[in-house]
């Protein structure tokens, strides 16, 4: 394990935003080698799945190959929230913005890209997650709206994080069947 990784505060590692980085203090972790006290099965215990995923990230341990020049294979963009949002309506209210972000991403970052999916991604307060994704829908607030209720009705919790985002096809917009519409 590389020795940096010690005193690496763990609001660096990926996934952990404002919330999580409280509740950690809350355990007197602040910092990754703070964070390795903890067994698999304990950081599982307070954060689900995410905790393996911790498990692994405070130790430098990321399987995924590095790949500087890979084309995007998605877009997107979310908000942590310091206070959950206990409704539908209040998560809602929220999207707008985070629709006009990801389009704006888009148009700006991957303007040739062809869109094949949409996508929303809700985190709970429990830390479970759910993401609710759609073949062939463009992207619009309304199409966001519909995945957004579907995913909140899974489980009804408060929300901790909201995202939303597109997936791209792999093949160039040149060889693309594009909209016909």
């Amino acid at each position: 394990m590389p020795e940096f990784m010690l005193d690496l505060p763990v609001r660096k590692l990926w996934g952990i935003g404002q919330v999580t980085e409280q509740k950690l203090e809350t355990m007197a972790v602040h910092t990754c080698g703070e964070l390795q006290r903890f067994s698999r099965m304990e950081l599982t215990e307070h954060f689900g799945k995410f905790g393996l995923e911790l498990y692994d990230q405070c130790r430098g341990i990321d399987e995924r190959p590095v790949e500087p020049d890979r084309e995007r294979k998605s877009l997107s963009t979310e908000e942590t929230f310091s206070t959950d949002l206990e409704t539908l309506e209040e998560c809602e209210e929220k999207l707008p913005e985070l629709f006009e972000e990801l389009a704006a991403e888009v148009a700006q970052k991957a303007a040739t890209r062809v869109i094949t999916k949409i996508f929303v991604k809700l985190k709970f307060s429990d830390f479970n997650r759910t993401t609710v994704e759609r073949a062939g829908l463009p992207l619009s607030l309304e199409n966001l709206r519909i995945l957004l209720a579907e995913g909140f009705a899974r489980t009804g919790k408060n929300v901790r994080l909201l995202g939303v985002g597109v997936r791209f096809a792999n093949v160039p917009t040149s060889e693309a069947q594009l909209n016909l519409l």
